[in-house]
């Protein structure tokens, strides 16, 4: 089998408008969860437009907390 092109057989990419403090901090959710912040954002997605089957992400447990690399842009 050839290997695929970059890019080839995946989602397409989409830009989001984050500060870099609540990304950073999405990001450690997700791991805390077993996630990735895409698949995170994919999931509310779908719950919000009602997509079949759907369900509104699971929280951590812990709320994340700010940490300082946080407070540096």
């Amino acid at each position: 089998m050839a290997p695929r092109a970059r890019g080839e057989g995946k989602t397409p990419l989409q830009n989001i408008r984050m500060e870099k403090p609540l990304w950073r901090r999405l990001g450690r959710a997700a791991d805390d969860l077993g996630t990735d912040r895409s698949a995170l954002l994919r999931e509310f997605a779908e719950w919000v437009v009602r997509e079949q089957g759907a369900r509104m992400p699971k929280r951590p447990d812990q709320p994340t907390p700010t940490m300082p690399e946080d407070l540096a842009e």
